[in-house]
């Protein structure tokens, strides 16, 4: 639970945020001044503490999955 909670941290979620608003890793990273592979991290850190996949990354843009919008 603590660490669910600390998933959804308010940095956390501005960095969800960015990429669900952008629709890109890049181009999140580029807004919130951070390289794209340790905003990748972060963003999967969150999706492991919170079991659930927030972005489908199948295509070059990031798309939030059904689970990423509740």
């Amino acid at each position: 639970m603590q660490r669910q909670l600390a998933a959804l941290s308010p940095e956390n979620l501005d960095l969800i945020e960015t990429v669900a608003r952008t629709g890109s890793m890049a181009a999140a990273a580029r807004e919130l001044g951070l390289v794209p592979s340790a905003l990748t991290y972060r963003v999967r850190q969150v999706e492991d503490a919170l079991d659930v996949l927030l972005f489908d990354r199948s295509s070059r843009r990031a798309r939030l999955t059904p689970a990423g919008t509740e």
